[in-house]
């Protein structure tokens, strides 16, 4: 399985191409209003609507509540990252009625953190591993040990989230051997305003590291 790459936090329809061509499964858009990635449904929709059609766009909710969530379904987006306080049971009701794809996050900062995937891996797609911060549910550009995860043969899907970039990448990966991961601070100039560059960076070294695990 070739680890796949989230690029989350994106703005405009240029983004989300540059992310494309560079190889990313999905692109995030921020649902929330203290974020400085925050998106407004109008323009989220328009990106939905009118990028490239081959990857998947994920919508990064906090404790929403449900009219926002039927808003956010009927964009056109499939895929949900819930990185509040969601419980098993709002997952159950979102996968039962809304058909969406789930991505659970949660805050680690020890292995105790990590088995609270437990609870969710019968009713989410994916499992999220994250910094754990008192002040933000995400995007702090921090990481988490690492050594956490080292040879924990984990049966389930799962990304590595917080303080990634393309300097740190290569280690996180030999670390943990993630399935997937998801960066956004890691591949911007300043907070909220993505680079190419950096973009382009951060994937080469995935898709080598892909192609080096599959010689």
């Amino acid at each position: 399985m070739k680890t796949k790459i989230k690029i989350c936090g994106l703005n405009s329809i240029d983004e989300v191409e540059a992310v494309h061509k560079n190889g990313a499964f999905w692109y995030g858009l921020i649902f929330y209003e203290p974020s400085p990635r925050n998106i407004t449904l109008e323009k989220a929709k328009y990106m939905v609507c009118n990028g490239p059609s081959d990857i998947k766009p994920v919508a990064v909710t906090v404790d929403c509540n449900l009219e926002k969530i039927r808003k956010i379904a009927n964009i056109g987006v499939k895929t949900i990252q819930l990185h509040g306080k969601e419980d098993s049971s709002f997952c159950k009701y979102l996968k039962n009625n809304f058909d969406f794809e789930i991505i659970k996050a949660l805050s680690i900062e020890s292995f105790s953190d990590v088995l609270l995937a437990k609870k969710y891996i019968d009713c989410v797609d994916w499992i999220l591993f994250d910094y754990k911060s008192r002040e933000l549910p995400g995007g702090t550009g921090r990481s988490f040990n690492w050594e956490i995860l080292r040879n924990s043969k984990l049966n389930y899907k799962w990304i590595l989230s917080g303080g990634l970039d393309y300097n740190n990448v290569l280690s996180a990966l030999e670390i943990t051997k993630a399935n997937a991961l998801d960066v956004s601070s890691g591949v911007e100039d300043k907070d909220g305003k993505k680079s190419k560059n950096l973009i382009a960076r951060f994937c080469e070294e995935v898709v080598n590291y892909n192609e080096f695990k599959n010689v």
